[in-house]
């Protein structure tokens, strides 16, 4: 007589407790009668999990009876433990195993190295996400030890995604009864069990593999009793709270890694690799997903990896195309995600609408409307510990490409279009409003520490800089969809919130197209001002990273156009200051003249006093490029004097302009012989570029700093200030060489008038 399952029990109670008959449910839930009646029967005891989705729909259960239902679901009877026999289990290993070497030879020295006197040879935890291949990693370790230990492998599978996972002593009776020489009887407990097992290794060792772990308390005890021994652990969580082991966390492939396993996989594809690591790359680098690709186009002699690239670029269900056999990264992702809470299922899902490489939990808490920061952190962390998320530095999180798409199908599954496109709306709403915040820090009309309506606050200038550049990956799209969505507020609001700060963050390199949007923003709400603003910012970004300067003058006049018309005259002094600094730029030094006296006159009369300071270094750069430099000289000393002795010679408008006076003082001092003060400034121009920051700044204050210790003959001071920017830069940098040429020309000659001061850098 066949018994109704846990799970067919379950069923039965809850229809019955819905005044469901069975074809009302089946009617309800789109499952034939017959299937559930004999679901409910026992006769049928492993349902599809489409069919237990069907049926928990046409029960209509919450999120909390949803997730008892589909682990009851995932439950099997457990068949008894053989009572008779013995012998090592034979792992399948894999022929075209490929990659890992770094991580294998970080085992072996683990597993095959000498053990100090006085301790024993820790146990390795394999842990990472679904389908990056621990089993697989695992048993290659073991099986290439064997070669130096001559150890036999016992394997045991710990069912640790099953609904009843075995217990440590189920465990150590399952390992006895394939030990030689072992005794056959049940341990009576785990004192017992530990007892017969030295007796056993102590007369045939081996290496032990307990694969796909629950958790901690699962082997706690079995890593104890097999102290010393060679023993592996799998699992998906990190295990994080085991003491005295050895971790390796599995990771995707490495891409070449990735090609070469294709290629295993494939061996009649004549395909060059740059189409293989498109391939790698849509199946984010992971073993499992790469095996089913190659397994499928393997499989099917007509196929080529073109044809499966062609459906894999352009499929909205990827995860349905990476099937291959009973193989299915779908359903490897599945067991785990079926693990969670019902919060922390809902957590996973709406972070799937994050497109970013990274990010950060106050945007994760942004996703779920939550303001308990530490309730997230805390199940992103478990998410992290299933291998679902990736943690990076900085508290900063991944979520992979196939786990996105995998939470973004079991989010559209569970709410409508539309509550996505209200989430999404949100996001971008906090984003900006975040976003917003971090440059009032910046900006000196601002006050940073008032709460936002949407979006989050910083605690100080340090901390929203960090933002800024840890977010942008987020905000910038956010911004660019606000513009195309006609939120023209919004987006000037944002972009002059930014004006002072972009200022420090010239690298970022979409400062142009940034302004340009707020630029057309500004005209579609019919506002001169703030396009005159706008154009201003665009002007700016026209000089100073398209490097386009007869442009520059074009926006710049049309900035003050648009000035006049709005009756500004702090704009107008910004859009002259615009037009002086482009035409210097292209040596027109009249306009340039010209446009600094007239940006002065119009800060005067707006009352503008960090528009003045730059504008009367303005007209001293001028002065210099014309060769009065005894001129320049005076007046930019007195304009920087009278900054830095201000109130607010440390905001960062003030610190600006003192870079920007730096900057035209050490030119000037070199071309009139004054080396000592060059010197000097240089020193300084340094100390302040440092103070905002800004590794752009300091090495174009170094770059001038070496050309005044050159002229005075410190070659060593300028070969150690070389090797320092060298040091910034970093290998690979293209600007690298003028600083390695000046090092290595101070080096052969270190004479002052020398080729080396000749070719130095400007």
């Amino acid at each position: 007589m066949i018994e109704p399952s846990p799970f067919g029990r379950l069923l039965r109670s809850l229809r019955v407790g819905h005044n469901l008959t069975l074809e009302a449910l089946a009617a309800q839930s789109g499952v034939s009668v017959r299937t559930i009646g004999d679901l409910e029967r026992g006769a049928s005891a492993s349902p599809q999990r489409r069919t237990v989705d069907a049926l928990a729909d046409g029960l209509g259960l919450d999120a909390a009876d949803r997730h008892a239902f589909l682990r009851a679901a995932r439950a099997r009877p457990r068949a008894p433990l053989p009572v008779e026999g013995h012998g090592a289990i034979s792992p399948h290993r894999v022929f075209d195993f490929s990659g890992r070497d770094a991580e294998i030879d970080e085992a072996l020295a683990v597993l095959c190295g000498q053990v100090p006197a006085g301790t024993q040879r820790p146990a390795l935890i394999i842990s990472g996400a679904p389908g990056i291949g621990k089993t697989t990693v695992a048993i290659e370790i073991l099986e290439r030890a064997r070669a130096s230990t001559g150890l036999p492998v016992v394997f045991l599978g710990l069912d640790g995604y099953g609904a009843s996972p075995l217990t440590p002593l189920q465990v150590m009776t399952a390992l006895l009864r394939q030990l030689p020489g072992a005794e056959q009887r049940p341990p009576a407990d785990l004192a017992d069990a530990r007892t017969r097992w030295r007796s056993a290794v102590d007369h045939s060792a081996v290496s032990v593999l307990l694969d796909n772990v629950a958790n901690e308390a699962q082997i706690r005890p079995i890593l104890s009793i097999c102290a010393g021994d060679v023993v592996v652990v799998t699992s998906r969580r990190s295990l994080a709270g085991l003491e005295g082991v050895q971790r390796v966390r599995l990771g995707p492939l490495r891409r070449a890694e990735s090609i070469t396993f294709l290629h295993r996989l494939i061996p009649q594809a004549v395909e060059d690799d740059e189409a293989l690591d498109e391939v790698a790359g849509l199946c984010d680098d992971v073993p499992l997903a790469l095996r089913v690709v190659g397994n499928r186009i393997a499989s099917r002699p007509a196929w080529t990896v073109a044809d499966l690239l062609r459906r894999l670029r352009t499929s909205e269900d990827r995860l349905r195309l990476l099937v291959a056999g009973d193989l299915a990264v779908e359903a490897a992702i599945s067991l785990s995600y079926d693990e969670l809470d019902p919060r922390t299922a809902a957590l996973f899902r709406w972070i799937s609408l994050i497109d970013g490489r990274t990010f950060g939990a106050h945007l994760a808490a942004a996703t779920v409307r939550s303001s308990d920061l530490s309730e997230v952190e805390a199940r992103l962390d478990d998410l992290t510990d299933l291998g679902m998320l990736e943690a990076g530095g900085g508290d900063r999180y991944r979520l992979h490409d196939l786990m996105r798409l995998f939470g973004r199908s079991k989010l559209h599954a569970s709410v409508g279009a539309d509550e996505v496109s209200r989430r999404r709306d949100h996001m971008r709403s906090w984003l900006l409003g975040s976003l917003e915040r971090a440059g009032a820090w910046y900006e000196p009309n601002r006050e940073p520490t008032t709460l936002a309506r949407t979006g989050r606050g910083f605690a100080d200038a340090e901390a929203a800089a960090e933002w800024i550049r840890a977010e942008a990956e987020h905000w910038w799209p956010a911004y660019t969809e606000a513009a195309q969505l006609g939120e023209d507020e919004t987006v000037c609001d944002v972009a002059d919130a930014l004006h002072w700060y972009s200022d420090i963050w010239m690298p970022w390199g979409n400062w142009h197209r940034f302004y340009s949007l707020a630029a057309s923003a500004a005209r579609r709400l019919e506002d001169p001002g703030k396009e005159a603003a706008q154009l201003g910012y665009v002007a700016w970004a026209e000089i100073v990273e398209v490097g386009d300067r007869e442009q520059a003058v074009v926006t710049a006049r049309a900035a003050l156009a648009a000035a006049l018309r709005a009756g500004d005259s702090a704009q107008e002094g910004w859009a002259q200051y615009y037009i002086g600094w482009a035409s210097m730029g292209v040596d027109r030094l009249v306009d340039a003249d010209a446009a600094a006296l007239a940006a002065a006159e119009a800060f005067r009369t707006a009352g503008e006093t960090t528009g003045l300071e730059n504008a009367l270094v303005l007209s001293s750069m001028v002065k210099g490029k014309r060769g009065q430099y005894l001129e320049a000289i005076e007046a930019t000393e007195a304009t920087l004097r009278r900054v830095r002795s201000t109130e607010t010679a440390d905001t960062l408008t003030s610190i600006v302009t003192q870079f920007a006076a730096c900057l035209d003082l050490i030119d000037a001092y070199c071309a009139v012989g004054r080396l000592q003060d060059a010197m000097r400034i240089g020193e300084l121009g340094i100390a302040i570029a440092r103070e905002l920051k800004d590794d752009t700044r300091v090495l174009l204050m170094m770059r001038r700093h070496i050309r005044a210790l050159i002229q005075a003959g410190e070659g060593e001071a300028a070969i150690a200030e070389a090797d320092e920017a060298l040091r910034l830069l970093g290998p690979g940098s293209s600007e690298a060489f003028i600083f390695a040429r000046v090092r290595r020309e101070v080096s052969l000659v270190g004479t002052p008038g020398s080729s080396a001061a000749d070719s130095s850098p400007a």
